[in-house]
Order: C-alpha cells, then sequence, then structure tokens
C-alpha cells in the first residue's frame, strides 16, 4: 500500500481535489463581485429579457429579489428610451459587441431614475448569447450638469451686459495690471482691449498724482472690503472726463486678495446737472432776495413820493421847484425798477397777453443806467404786437439777451429791438417774431457753436455761462425757435438774435 504508484495517485486526488476547491471559491468571489457590485449588473438573453441581476439593479429600479424573472429590460425604460434601446443601443451593439456610456432613463414607480449604461455581448461559438448591461446611477451627475448649464447661461448672460454696458467694467491682477477691458472702457477712455491689458489701471485712467490713492485701495481691498471715490481722468486724446470708480475685491479661502474688479462710470453730465441745478438755486434765491427788497422799498418810497409833493408845494422859488421835479423824476424811475422787479418774480402760472413795445420799454428802463454808463442807445421799431405767452418767461427770455448784448458793447452803440406778426418759413405757423440785435464785437463761429452749452462764458470769472443756456430752454419750452446771426467783420459787425414764437401755442 506504500508503494510509489499508490502514493503517486494518492497525490493525484489531492491536487484534483485542491484545484476543486480553488474553482469554486474563485467562482463564489465573483459571485460576490457580481452581488454586492456598486452599480447595477444585468445579464439579458438576446430579447431583452432578464437573466439575473444583482442587489445594485434591485435597488435602483425598486424591485425585490425574484421580481426580475422573465421583466423585459425595455420595460423599465421611459417609452422614448425603449424606442432609442431598439434603434440607437442594440444596431451598434451587434455590429461591434460593446455600447458604451447611454444616458437612459429607469421608470420607478411615478419617477425617472437618470442612468448611464454600457452594454457588451458574451459569445459562444462565435455567437452572440447574452447581454451584459452595466448601470450607474446618473442623478447627481445629471443635476451637475444642470447646474453647470444654469451657470454657463449666468455666465454668458454676465459678459453680454459686460459686453454692452457704457460702463467701464475692469478685472485687475493683485499687482494692479489690467487683465480684461471690455469695449465701454474702449469707449470711455480711447484704449483698445489689446493694448490695455497687461498695463497698470492707474496709468489708463488716472494721474500719477493719484497713485496714492491707489495705493490706499489696494490696502483697503485686501481687508476683503470696497473702495470708491471720485475723480477727474483723462480720455486718450486728452479731454477731461469726470468719473466715479469703485473697486470690488476677489478673495479665496483663507481670505487672500486673488483680483478686483473696477467700475468706472462717466458722470461728466450728471456733474454738469448738479452744478445747473445749485447754480439754478442760487440764482433763484437771488430773484427771492430781490423781490422781497423791492417790496420793501415800495414803502418808504410810497413816504419820500408825498413829502417831496408837499415840498414842491411850498417850494418858493424856481430854482427850488426844478429841484424838487428832478428828484420826482428819479424817485418815479427807481419805483418802475421795483416794479419790474416785482412784475418779473411774480409771473403768472397761465398765459396771458402781453403788449411787446410795453415789455421793450420795461427792459430798457431796468437797464438804463447800464445803457447810460456804456453810452449804448437803445432804439425800438415797429412794435405793436401782443403776445400770447407766460409774461415772466418772455421777459427773462429778452432780459438774458439784452443784457449779453449790452456786454458785448464796451465802447458804445445800438441796441435795437424790432417784432412783428409773421409765418414760420418751414412750417408755415402764424406767430410772432421778435428781433434783438446789437452792435457789438460779434462771435466766432466757434463761440457760437457752444453759446448755449451751460457753463459756458466768455466773460470769464463775471459770467456763469448759464443765461442763453436757460433762454434756449424758456423758448423750446413755450414752442418757439431761435436763430442768431453774428458778424465780426471790421465794418458790419455785432450780433442779431432771431426769435419766433407760435401765436397759438405760447
Amino acid at each position: 500500500m506504500s508503494s510509489p504508484e499508490l502514493a503517486g495517485a494518492g497525490q493525484g486526488r489531492d491536487s484534483k481535489l485542491h484545484l476543486g476547491q480553488s474553482a469554486s471559491s474563485d467562482l463564489a468571489h465573483y459571485r460576490d463581485l457580481f452581488e454586492n457590485a456598486p452599480c447595477g449588473y444585468l445579464v439579458l438573453d438576446m430579447d431583452g429579457s432578464i437573466l439575473s441581476a444583482n442587489a445594485g439593479f434591485l435597488h435602483l429600479a425598486g424591485l425585490s429579489k425574484g421580481q426580475e424573472a422573465g421583466l423585459n429590460f425595455r420595460k423599465l425604460l421611459s417609452s422614448a428610451g425603449a424606442i432609442f434601446y431598439d434603434s440607437q443601443v442594440l444596431p451598434p451593439l451587434l455590429l461591434s459587441g460593446t455600447r458604451g456610456e447611454i444616458a437612459l432613463d429607469l421608470r420607478v414607480d411615478s419617477r425617472r431614475i437618470p442612468v448611464l449604461a454600457n452594454f457588451s455581448l458574451e459569445y459562444q461559438s462565435g455567437n452572440p448569447i447574452h447581454i451584459r448591461v452595466v448601470l450607474f446611477n446618473a442623478t447627481e451627475r445629471r443635476l451637475f450638469e444642470k447646474e453647470l448649464l444654469r451657470s454657463r447661461k449666468e455666465a454668458e448672460q454676465l459678459a453680454e451686459v459686460i459686453l454692452h454696458s457704457s460702463d467701464a467694467i475692469i478685472t485687475v491682477q493683485v499687482d494692479g495690471s489690467v487683465r480684461s477691458w471690455n469695449p465701454g472702457a474702449s469707449d470711455m477712455f480711447g484704449y483698445s482691449s489689446p493694448e490695455a491689458v497687461g498695463v497698470p489701471l492707474w496709468t489708463l485712467i488716472s494721474s500719477e498724482r493719484e497713485a496714492e490713492i491707489f495705493e490706499a485701495a489696494i490696502s483697503t481691498l485686501m481687508t476683503g472690503r470696497e473702495f470708491s471715490w471720485e475723480t477727474i481722468s483723462r480720455h486718450r486724446n486728452g479731454s477731461e472726463i469726470e468719473i466715479s470708480i469703485k473697486l470690488t475685491p476677489h478673495m479665496e479661502a483663507p481670505g487672500t486678495l486673488v483680483a478686483f474688479s473696477a467700475i468706472v462710470r462717466n458722470i461728466s453730465k450728471q456733474k454738469i446737472a448738479e452744478r445747473a441745478l445749485l447754480q439754478s438755486e442760487k440764482l433763484a434765491s437771488v430773484g427771492r432776495l430781490a423781490s422781497s427788497i423791492a417790496h420793501e422799498i415800495n414803502n418808504p418810497l410810497a413816504a419820500v413820493t408825498n413829502l417831496l409833493y408837499l415840498i414842491n408845494l411850498q417850494a418858493s422859488t424856481p430854482e427850488l421847484k426844478q429841484l424838487v421835479e428832478t428828484a420826482q423824476d428819479e424817485l418815479s424811475r427807481v419805483s418802475q425798477i421795483t416794479t419790474h422787479t416785482l412784475r418779473f418774480h411774480r409771473q403768472s402760472s397761465k398765459p396771458t397777453a402781453l403788449n411787446l413795445r410795453d415789455l421793450f420799454e420795461s427792459v430798457v428802463a431796468l437797464y438804463r443806467a447800464r445803457l447810460r454808463n456804456s453810452l449804448i442807445t437803445a432804439k425800438i421799431g415797429t412794435c405793436a404786437e401782443r403776445l400770447h405767452c407766460h409774461e415772466g418767461e418772455i421777459r427773462q427770455i429778452v432780459l438774458n439777451i439784452a443784457s449779453n448784448s449790452i456786454d458785448a458793447m464796451k465802447l458804445g452803440g445800438v441796441l435795437y429791438f424790432r417784432c412783428r406778426r409773421t409765418k414760420h418759413s418751414k412750417t408755415g405757423i402764424d406767430g410772432v417774431r421778435l428781433i434783438i440785435a446789437d452792435s457789438g464785437t460779434g462771435m466766432d463761429q466757434a463761440t457760437v457753436a457752444r453759446m448755449f452749452e451751460p457753463f459756458f462764458t466768455t466773460k470769464g470769472i463775471g459770467g456763469t455761462g448759464l443765461g442763453l443756456w436757460v433762454t434756449r430752454d424758456l423758448v423750446q419750452k413755450n414752442g418757439g425757435s431761435m436763430r442768431i446771426r453774428s458778424s465780426m467783420n471790421s465794418n458790419n459787425h455785432g450780433t442779431v438774435f432771431i426769435l419766433f414764437f407760435p401765436q397759438e401755442t405760447c
């Protein structure tokens, strides 16, 4: 029994037993991998019926153990998914043996579970006998893709806003160099994006004297706070721009400044409007003060007028009577000035019929001292018209133009007023034309082109630059139009203002 043959036979039986145990162990191992895989795993026959399914698939499909037996895989898909399976999955699978990364929806109760499916064929004797399917739950991936798509759309919308914004929207590196430069910045400062990128921001939008402000701004941004200020910048062509700058930090954990954005807005028009409003308020305050003074002057004027009348009755000599009459004339002129001042301030809110000759005569009376001191002769031509309008506004128009005409005749001259009924040369509308002309120095074409700009003046510190700007606004408000002719010719110099007001709307 102890012969080598028997010993060898015993060893052979032990070896086969060991191999059988090893194969059984490997099969159990693979079954465990199949059953407990972290994804759904299916084996289908060629018509799509489920032959076996692991626990991952049953959980994914909401099935209990045994419910999958004989169930066709198509029944677990949405109607569109089943059509897609037959038309887009099976044909390529049969041709190549694999079909990977297919997005499908499983129907679970009333819900749809998005999955990613991978298909492969199992062959026997060169013929396909089974379809292996691996399914991954793509719910989180689908949500991630939706969130990614939403973020992309928001980024595209933000990019459109930045692209079409009239404000300069700039992103800047921590060292102050420009990283991005939108078209609004190009329009505002005159530098294209390729020219601006990589250049220190403050060299493009401010002067060297503001380098300290930028240093303070960077220090503030590093603390996570915004920084803003207003300044005067320059366009590439040298023109000045009033701007507001707001810097916003871009921070990363743990509180590190990685970049910042700058929003620069052109506030030139806003500042002009603010100055105009302030100046208008000052002028209104002066007007109210003048009106109050004129009103208070009337009381002592009446008393002095009465006293002069009594003195005139008792004057004993012709010389004394002449002095009293002269005093009465001058006092009458003071009274006339206060009356015109009150009439100018207390204008009616409703249109009234205005006698234009009376208007011109009152303007001449108001400026009588200036006309006499400047050796200017005032002439009122043919003018028997009445204009239905807001008296105070038309009076202010004439006063402003007359005042400018007087200023233009430092060495004397003639101030001429005239009005007549006519029709508008372009529209044919009936109305009244007012002409105010002077023999002053005249204006060049550059001055004429800018004379209605707010704060533009040729009078130096003595001018506000608002008179003609206000005048044009009042003319337009009353439905009128205005033309100017001016000449600086040595033989024929002066300026003519031609105003037209429609009778039915003014």
